[in-house]
């Protein structure tokens, strides 16, 4: 199995109640693709069905904008309703509480995608999780809930929590790395042999684009999409079977619609920041200009029709931050000796894909 020392770590936790204790928490991170949510639902949905003491339910917190969103997505998991806005976060937590009395004596609660619940402008990420793991309503009623936390950054990192929450955290935590050569090729092999017609795909050539993709991502994800784009460029070049060529020209592909899927997740003053970055263009090539100074992303803010959104120089910065953390821009510190240090920012993909995540998520917004 890909995954065994993952697999024998959480069981492991979950055999603590027979020993009358859960943790209140446990954190699984690591890299998108990497198999985190399919392992941890399968161990804890197993382990439940031999087990009568544990409940588990599984929430996908991905599309959720707002801590309301959040809480509301999980009262919607444990009670088949939502609840209505006037109702508040309160209302929303009452509900979920009152819907756990009725579950088993322990419940696990996989919040995936935990990562999301950092864009809300109106709720400190710590909030939610201090109600979560300490909530009135929880411990008048000695609801035993283990919430795991699936994220694909450090969670201390990128959410970062204040001292109560983290007080009351546990510290297990699960780690995913990335996939190796070996273990992508035991996990792709099958698929491929499905996915492509006989003689179309040789041993050689699925070999080098799986230690391609274990070089450049170690995601299962990245690599299956590696080769479908690999094989959707040898159809359309005539070719009858995948070249090394298609795959070398497919890396940038599977890139790009990797980052846009990210962007376009993105909460819209994360994007007007972007936007921002993008802004300065060569006055001969028209080619956007980076890296940005903090200083150029507010001028672009006030000059463009961005100004609008009246963000402070305190949110931009909290947004330059939240963006760095996600791995799509980088920060350093510039000395430019008299005029003393500037701090720069550049995107680490191609700036371009900005405007296409916008357009891309303006469609879905339209086909809505």
């Amino acid at each position: 199995m890909a995954r065994e020392d993952q697999e024998r770590k959480l069981a492991t936790i979950l055999n603590g109640i027979h020993e009358g204790y859960l943790p209140p928490t446990v954190s699984v991170q690591g890299p998108p693709g990497t198999g985190k949510t399919l392992t941890t639902r399968r161990v804890a949905e197993e382990f439940a069905a031999r087990t009568e003491e544990l409940a588990v339910e599984y929430v996908n917190l991905k599309e959720c904008r707002t801590i309301f969103s959040a809480a509301n997505e999980i009262h919607l998991e444990l009670t088949g309703e939502r609840k209505k806005s006037y109702e508040g976060l309160d209302g929303v937590f009452e509900g979920i509480w009152i819907a756990l009395e009725e579950y088993s004596q322990y419940t696990v609660l996989i919040l995936d995608e935990i990562d999301h619940i950092q864009h809300d402008s109106n709720y400190d990420p710590s909030d939610f999780l201090y109600r979560l793991l300490r909530g009135e309503g929880k411990l008048k009623r000695e609801i035993d809930l283990s919430a795991w936390l699936v994220s694909n950054q450090l969670l201390e990192v990128d959410l970062r929590l204040d001292s109560r929450v983290e007080s009351a955290m546990s510290d297990e935590s699960v780690f995913f790395g990335p996939y190796g050569e070996a273990t992508l090729t035991a996990l792709l092999a099958p698929r491929l042999e499905q996915a492509f017609r006989p003689g179309a795909l040789s041993d050689r050539v699925r070999e080098y684009g799986i230690q391609q993709a274990a070089n450049y991502w170690g995601d299962a994800r990245k690599a299956l999409s590696l080769f479908r784009y690999a094989g959707d460029l040898a159809n359309e070049r005539g070719l009858d079977e995948v070249t090394r060529t298609c795959l070398d020209d497919s890396i940038q592909t599977t890139d790009r619609a990797a980052v846009i899927e990210k962007l376009s997740a993105l909460p819209r003053n994360h994007h007007a920041i972007l936007l921002c970055l993008c802004y300065w263009l060569d006055p001969v090539t028209g080619e956007i200009e980076q890296p940005v100074s903090t200083a150029e992303v507010q001028r672009a803010l006030s000059e463009s029709s961005l100004a609008k959104l009246e963000l402070s120089e305190r949110a931009v910065q909290g947004i330059l931050t939240d963006l760095e953390t996600m791995g799509l821009i980088k920060t350093w510190i510039e000395s430019r000796g008299r005029d003393g240090r500037v701090k720069q920012h550049q995107t680490t993909f191609n700036p371009a894909w900005v405007r296409d995540a916008l357009d891309r998520r303006a469609a879905t917004e339209d086909d809505e």
